[in-house]
């Protein structure tokens, strides 16, 4: 069974430009659909079934590369770290964390415009994210982009746990209203439609909406956060927890690394294996307690609710 370790293809200067220039882009034909294929069972449990497979009761659409042995080799033996530092123009991609994103059928369930960098403790632009259906997806259920909104480098306040337990700082800017960002000429929209093996790599300040899912099936993505060159530790107490690293081991200007952020690639070949990578977490629960913990399906529920009453 083909499992390949680099990208299908190599990735093209005129990706690397696109992304410099956009945002944003979409690197079509990087993995062997198998990876794909090896985690959408374990991936359809966590976020279809709502099982219990060992993950963080608070967030358990994230962490699966410490609990499940196919997640867990798809980070450290695909090309996705490869493909996403040869993309942005660094000679490293060292592991962050990974992520599923997934939207039941026929839904009108949205994901307001937003970008990452705020959320993340550490300074720096070489923090990407990278988005990769499980399955095919149409451009309507796909990501949307608002096309250059990276150079902008607004600081925008974020909707993460800590931060909604924050006072939002008056030089802090709420996340942009879709109608707005809409109305004006001068923004450039995109979307895009994928196959199994592509892959989206967007800048953290890119402006990114995520709409309902018209299909009749679940759309579920995997999303890979990775740190590149020039990031060093910049902490702050809105920016979102990491399991296994506190806020007191992130020394503002020190490079993250350690079991929990191994080198996946490098340019010279250097590279760390998962032998020091956790397999677990410093916690248990019960079913009962996982049911009320769950912060971000309580937020999503609220976010929904406010959105329905606005229309």
């Amino acid at each position: 069974m083909p499992f390949n370790s680099e990208p299908l293809r190599p990735i093209t200067d005129a990706e690397r430009e696109a992304y410099e220039r956009d945002g944003v882009v979409v690197l079509r034909e990087v993995f062997d659909p198998e990876w794909l294929d090896s985690m959408a069972d374990n991936a359809r449990r966590i976020s279809v079934d709502g099982e219990d497979l060992g993950l963080l009761p608070s967030v358990p659409g994230r962490y699966m590369s410490r609990v499940l042995p196919e997640f867990r080799r798809f980070i450290f033996d695909s090309p996705l770290a490869q493909a996403a530092a040869q993309t942005i123009g660094s000679s490293k991609a060292t592991f962050y964390f990974d992520e599923i994103f997934a939207k039941p059928p026929k839904s009108d369930s949205k994901t307001i415009w937003h970008c990452d960098r705020m959320g993340w403790p550490v300074s720096g632009e070489m923090v990407p994210s990278i988005w990769i259906p499980l399955h095919d997806v149409t451009a309507e259920n796909s990501l949307e982009f608002v096309l250059g909104s990276h150079t902008q480098k607004v600081p925008y306040w974020l909707f993460g746990p800590n931060a909604r337990k924050m006072i939002k700082p008056e030089d802090r800017a709420s996340h942009p209203n879709e109608e707005k960002l809409r109305a004006d000429p001068n923004n450039t929209f995109k979307s895009w439609a994928l196959n199994k093996g592509d892959m989206i790599v967007l800048h953290p300040r890119v402006l990114h909406f995520s709409s309902g899912n018209t299909a009749d099936d679940w759309r579920i993505a995997l999303s890979i956060r990775v740190f590149g060159d020039d990031i060093r530790w910049q902490p702050s107490p809105e920016c979102i927890n990491l399991a296994g690293v506190c806020f007191d081991e992130m020394v503002p200007g020190e490079v993250p690394a350690g079991p929990c952020l191994p080198l996946l690639w490098s340019e010279t070949g250097e590279r760390d294996g998962d032998a020091h990578f956790p397999t677990g977490f410093a916690t248990s629960w019960s079913k009962e307690r996982q049911d009320t913990v769950n912060e971000d399906a309580l937020f999503s529920k609220m976010l929904q609710d406010q959105l329905k009453k606005a229309s």
